[in-house]
């Protein structure tokens, strides 16, 4: 009996008319989540490494004020919520019409 796969697609990775290896396409989501993790990190601990290095108190609370915001925005760009991501395929497809 055959196992049938289904490809779950999201905008620019891994759509249905994708031909990369499965790897491929986790290693490149592997990378966008990091990154969108790291956005929403560093900005803290790069405000809270200033704020004791410098004597400051207020770098940390705007690191929190960027950071989060930045990275979720990201997040829901990158999930095609919002804005009008388009893969380079899509831009591709475009051209040729």
């Amino acid at each position: 009996m055959a196992v049938q796969r289904i490809k779950v697609g999201f905008p620019g990775v891994n759509a249905p008319n994708d031909d990369r290896n499965e790897i491929a396409a986790a290693v490149q989501w592997v990378s966008q989540i990091t990154t969108v993790a790291l956005e929403i990190v560093l900005p803290v601990v790069v405000g809270r490494w200033l704020d004791q290095r410098w004597g400051t108190s207020y770098l940390t609370l705007i690191g929190a004020l960027i950071g989060p915001p930045l990275g979720f925005w990201h997040l829901l760009a990158l999930t095609g919520v919002v804005g009008d991501r388009k893969t380079k395929r899509d831009i591709d497809k475009d051209q040729q019409s």
